[in-house]
């Protein structure tokens, strides 16, 4: 008996694993579909049931990652590229994507590491040689920047872009000759930020004239580029124009109030103008805007309301439904707690959420309700509390993922909120990815 029941486990075993991998590859090649249409959130979500079918279908983590790329979920695209490498270290694109992700966060020797992966499995790979030399450059390492760069127009010898951070790289060693030509080369091919950098390196050259032109074309195609102004306020500044030249430091410092170096050039006007009192509070300025910091907790306050609000909101359409009640179920209890904050008792309102769950303590709605709540009555530990809760209960309730992402970066948890964010966006909670996009795509 026992010989013949290890063969028919064996085939049902067998079957099982067909099946997973028959259903990945369906939802896989669904989200495909949807995402090509442009359905976003119906591509995440299959390719999130794709990887519930099968948890090592690593195709499905790759294009979940570059789809949460597009949505500047970074952290998010980040976890998912871990899971593709993990299953597969051969794939080159999900190195590279991944350390595309970790230069958007700074974590410049991850990135660094990712491209060389990546480089070692497709030295060929273009893009990784261009983001590397990047890096290289950022390091002040120019000589292995430019050598990256070398190669990799090489390869892609009408990528605009490459053509233009090289000629950034040759304004970092002062070819600013050589930079010029590859300044131009980005311009032929309809890179428009490259008139920017080569009025900046023809200021460096002396040639006012030319990078005049250069920086007002700079500013006629984009009317918000402080730094064109900054530079175009030094050279008309060089040429003795400072009238001019104050203006355009005006700009630069409108737009971008962080611009140390326009305080200080509007400085050396103002002095040149006959206004050395102004000039000396532009030069503080100058010297104190590094250490200058803002007070962002009225934003994180800001936030809270805002999102509380939206989130109310659902819970008074999706909830308060018309429904047969059963005896000794919460319903009647979760809608009067919904009520009365309607309009105003909060704190009732908990008392009654809270009978609510005493009578069904594994409602994961009851929790994600009262969590709501508690944030708009000001207590974010509690809520936050429940938020995990409900979560415990059920894993894929995209709007408790929200709420904590919420409460978490109200508390200056940035990491941790993100990858909350990006839960709830996997999980079909689309309003996840605009939050995402303000604030976690650095």
């Amino acid at each position: 008996m026992r010989k013949t029941l290890l063969p028919i486990l064996g085939i049902l075993l067998s079957c099982h694993i067909t099946f997973a991998q028959n259903s990945a590859e369906t939802y896989y090649e669904e989200g495909l579909t949807k995402q090509t249409k442009g359905d976003v959130a119906g591509a995440m979500l299959a390719y999130t049931s794709a990887i519930q079918a099968n948890p090592d279908h690593a195709p499905s983590y790759y294009q979940r990652g570059l789809l949460k790329v597009s949505l500047k979920d970074y952290r998010g695209a980040m976890r998912d590229y871990d899971e593709a490498i993990g299953i597969t270290s051969k794939d080159a694109k999900a190195f590279l994507y991944r350390g595309m992700c970790r230069v958007i966060q700074d974590d410049l020797g991850g990135a660094l590491r990712d491209f060389n992966s990546a480089i070692e499995l497709n030295p060929n790979e273009a893009k990784a040689l261009l983001q590397r030399g990047q890096i290289w450059f950022k390091m002040e390492d120019q000589r292995r920047a430019m050598q990256d760069f070398d190669k990799g127009l090489v390869l892609e010898p009408n990528n605009a872009q490459a053509w233009y951070s090289r000629g950034q790289c040759k304004i970092g060693v002062k070819d600013y000759k050589g930079s010029i030509t590859d300044f131009t080369k980005a311009i032929e091919l309809g890179y428009n930020a490259a008139y920017a950098g080569r009025g900046n390196a023809r200021t460096n050259m002396n040639d006012l004239n030319g990078a005049i032109t250069d920086l007002s074309k700079a500013i006629q195609l984009n009317a918000n580029d402080s730094e064109s102004f900054y530079y175009r306020g030094l050279a008309r500044s060089k040429m003795g124009k400072f009238a001019e030249a104050l203006t355009d430091f005006n700009e630069s410092v409108r737009i971008n109030p962080q611009n140390y170096m326009a305080y200080y050039g509007r400085g050396v006007c103002k002095v040149k103008l006959g206004q050395p009192k102004e000039a000396v509070a532009d030069y503080n300025l100058a010297i104190e805007i590094n250490g200058a910091s803002a007070n962002t907790l009225p934003y994180y306050n800001t936030l809270i309301t805002e999102n509380t609000i939206k989130l109310l909101d659902v819970i008074v359409t999706k909830y308060t439904q018309p429904k047969d009640l059963s005896p000794g179920r919460p319903e009647v209890y979760l809608s009067r707690g919904i009520a009365k904050n309607t309009i105003g008792e909060g704190k009732s309102a908990v008392a009654d959420l809270d009978k609510a769950i005493e009578i069904e303590p594994t409602n994961a709605d009851s929790y994600f309700i009262r969590a709501v709540v508690k944030s708009s009555l000001g207590d974010q530990k509690g809520a936050l509390v429940d938020c995990s809760s409900a979560i415990k209960l059920a894993p894929r309730h995209a709007e408790a993922f929200f709420l904590r992402g919420v409460i978490k970066f109200s508390l200056l948890d940035k990491n941790e909120a993100c990858y909350d964010f990006s839960k709830s966006g996997e999980y079909g909670f689309v309003e996840a990815y605009n939050v995402i996009s303000q604030l976690c795509s650095k």
